[in-house]
């Protein structure tokens, strides 16, 4: 099959159009069809084509290919100087990226799969994902509070405490005096499954107290004035974040056993 040259086109008609240019891509100098103009230039047209049922079958496609080949059982023919698995992880790469153009973060359940235990994907993949998934404020909240459990071996994968981080993180930091508080993070504590929920959240108090206490110890060991101003706000910052952390879970616990986790079930 011909591979592609430097030529992009400009007039795709399809989201599997702009895919078979991506898995198909070769400048003749072995790059990977990742980043750069490369990417600013596919990002370019694929939200024309961000339609919900569209995204999710074709993630499904590639990430098969790509898993399958990472596992070594199938997708490992070579195309130009790159493997059919390596090709597919660049398209799903890219439509998992179109996701963030979706109106609504209702794809959220059907994508928490795709943080495997198996292989780990590091920053390079896992962080603009969860990018992604968290994009939408507020309204990513109660989707992803009732998807948690659908994650790969749930508290222990390892996004789960980034994803509650950044609900809770989001939540208080965006607090003003000027306005009644909205807690979304709270709001939708009621949806998750509770023994989860509750795991990751005292997961994050015990991530909060240890950092309180590096802190303070070091703000006892500095000597210098300008050293002690961050020190302290240092220990200032881990003492808000630890209360916030504490706070959702005292609300969780306030919640009858009976009605935690009905979103989810």
């Amino acid at each position: 099959m011909k591979i592609y040259d430097m030529v992009l086109k400009t007039n795709y008609e399809s989201l599997q159009d702009v895919m078979d240019e991506i898995f198909y891509y070769d400048d003749g100098h072995d790059h990977e069809a990742m980043g750069g103009v490369l990417r600013d230039h596919w990002m370019e047209f694929l939200p024309k084509f961000a339609v919900k049922k569209d995204l999710l079958k074709a993630l499904d496609r590639y990430f098969n290919m790509w898993d399958l080949g990472e596992r070594g059982v199938d997708y490992l023919e070579k195309i130009g100087e790159f493997y059919e698995h390596e090709r597919a992880s660049w398209c799903f790469y890219y439509l998992f990226m179109t996701l963030e153009h979706l109106e609504d973060p209702s794809f959220i359940p059907s994508v928490m799969k795709y943080f495997p235990d198996e292989w780990y994907m590091e920053g390079m993949w896992s962080q603009p994902m969860v990018g992604v998934i968290t994009a939408r404020w507020p309204d990513y909240v109660p989707w992803l509070m009732r998807s948690l459990h659908l994650l790969p071996s749930k508290e222990l994968n390892y996004v789960a405490s980034d994803f509650m981080f950044k609900m809770i993180f989001k939540t208080f930091y965006r607090i003003t005096p000027d306005e009644f508080p909205k807690l979304h993070v709270v709001d939708a504590l009621h949806l998750g499954n509770r023994i989860m929920i509750k795991n990751l959240v005292e997961k994050e108090i015990s991530e909060w107290k240890d950092s309180l206490k590096k802190a303070q110890e070091k703000l006892q060991k500095v000597s210098r004035e300008q050293e002690k101003k961050v020190a302290q706000e240092d220990v200032e910052s881990a003492k808000e974040s630890l209360a916030c952390a504490e706070y959702v879970l005292g609300q969780l616990l306030l919640l009858p056993e009976e009605v935690v986790g009905i979103g989810h079930r």
